[in-house]
């Protein structure tokens, strides 16, 4: 159906979707695999009405493309798993171009021109393999990023989640508004320049949607603008369709480039400013929040923001200070310390939610904020903390162990009636300090909290 009367297929996404299906799932690199594809190829052609000889130089040609290309891979050793980090893509890219989609037209202008009634002739060999080249190029890098940055199903999951737990904003959809009527304008205005009219949509489409929404954008408008280019040159003569196919296609492959490599730089930007976000925020050694962001988001949380204070109607301040932990330094040395630091704080998290605060205040001293508890339920939680802290003895290389203990102070307030968030911390830091005078390895509560 892609293909024009004695011209090769206009359309042809099978390679670069193999390609990408060996890319995406390494189990299917196998002798099973290659020859089921080596069959679909083969029924496909000869259910169109090919015959066998011809159809099997087609499909040795095809399967060239994504065997080459995974070959010259592995020897070079490409991590093309981080497709959208740097320039992978693009090594990716060439690599495939210079590659699979070099060695499938050679070895076709090879055969297939010299066997009985075939669409290729020897007269214009040069212009069927330019054909051939572009064509498979187009088709790479149009279809193989979709396959490429299909999220995984828990992270499609958790984006639909995303999107019915908010309403889409209008302007959200702008970007996808334009590159939809820059394609509506390619119809009313065609010719050689109507390529040109989606790139500032697809620019912006690029710097505002993730790779795999660009992805098919991408694709769905290199191919709406190729079939009306196709159409409208074939429509005026095979030879202006011949003349002018080539130079459309690579005119395609550029417009196509542009908007990916703009949306794996606009990827990696915003990871590297999460990231470079997440170190400010949080302790290197224990990946706890640090003093700073722990008392922002809990001063955030009792005190600024009304609607937080509607959703969390209690606040449960607990400071932990790690027993003896200078001995453990002294004794152990201060790799051992940091190990130390670091189970405790996996064992603390084990007792926390979500959407609990858990900061480092420094050296040995922590504090959690427990939002929308009871006071029971957050002494129950403090507790649990004590006794699996005390329990759950640290073993060291040479199979030593030993026990630690932690002593915490508890203060809770309701709100959104509530002191200063710093007033709160003394308070459970008061009841931290009468946890150590009391023999340490225990939970005290502030004063006024004694007799509940």
């Amino acid at each position: 159906m892609a293909r024009p009367s004695v011209f090769l297929a206009i359309l042809w996404p099978a390679n670069a979707v193999l390609l990408g299906l060996f890319l995406r799932f390494e189990s299917l690199r196998n002798i099973g695999s290659w020859l089921g594809a080596f069959i679909g190829f083969m029924l496909a052609d000869l259910l169109t009405g090919n015959y066998l000889l011809l159809t099997l130089f087609l499909t040795i040609a095809n399967l060239l493309n994504p065997a080459t290309t995974l070959l010259l891979i592995k020897i070079l050793k490409l991590d093309y798993k981080q497709y959208n980090k740097g320039l992978t893509f693009l090594f990716l890219f060439i690599l495939s171009a210079f590659g699979g989609c070099l060695a499938s037209p050679i070895f076709a202008m090879l055969t297939v021109p010299y066997v009985p009634n075939t669409f290729i002739s020897v007269d214009r060999i040069w212009i069927d393999f330019g054909m051939w080249w572009t064509g498979e190029l187009l088709n790479i890098v149009t279809f193989l990023p979709i396959i490429l940055a299909i999220p995984e199903r828990k992270i499609l999951k958790t984006y639909l989640e995303e999107i019915k737990s908010r309403s889409v904003q209008y302007q959200e959809l702008l970007p996808l508004l334009a590159v939809f009527t820059s394609v509506i304008l390619t119809h009313f205005f065609m010719g050689p320049g109507a390529i040109m009219f989606p790139i500032a949509a697809l620019i912006w489409a690029s710097l505002s949607y993730n790779l795999f929404f660009v992805a098919i954008i991408n694709s769905l408008v290199c191919m709406l603008l190729y079939n009306s280019l196709t159409s409208y040159y074939i429509a005026e003569s095979p030879d202006a369709y011949l003349a002018t196919t080539i130079s459309v296609r690579i005119g395609l492959l550029m417009l196509a480039l542009g908007p990916l490599t703009l949306a794996i730089i606009s990827l990696n930007r915003q990871k590297l400013y999460h990231q470079i976000l997440y170190l400010a925020n949080h302790d290197g050694l224990t990946t706890t929040m640090n003093r700073r962001f722990f008392y922002e988001e809990s001063e955030r949380t009792v005190t600024s923001v009304p609607a937080i204070k509607q959703k969390a109607r209690s606040v449960t301040i607990l400071v932990l200070d790690l027993d003896y932990f200078k001995k453990i330094n002294d004794q152990f040395g201060h790799a051992v310390g940091d190990l130390v630091l670091q189970k405790f704080t996996h064992q603390v998290k084990l007792h926390l939610r979500s959407n609990d605060l858990f900061g480092r205040l420094g050296g040995e001293e922590f504090a959690i904020l427990l939002k929308d508890l009871t006071l029971k339920q957050s002494i129950d939680i403090a507790q649990r903390i004590c006794n699996t802290v005390h329990q759950t003895p640290i073993f060291l290389d040479d199979g030593t162990h030993f026990s630690i203990s932690v002593s915490i102070g508890l203060s809770y307030q309701t709100l959104p009636y509530c002191v200063p968030f710093q007033q709160l911390i003394n308070r459970a830091d008061v009841a931290l300090y009468q946890a150590k005078e009391n023999g340490r390895n225990q939970l005290c509560l502030e004063n006024n909290l004694q007799t509940l």
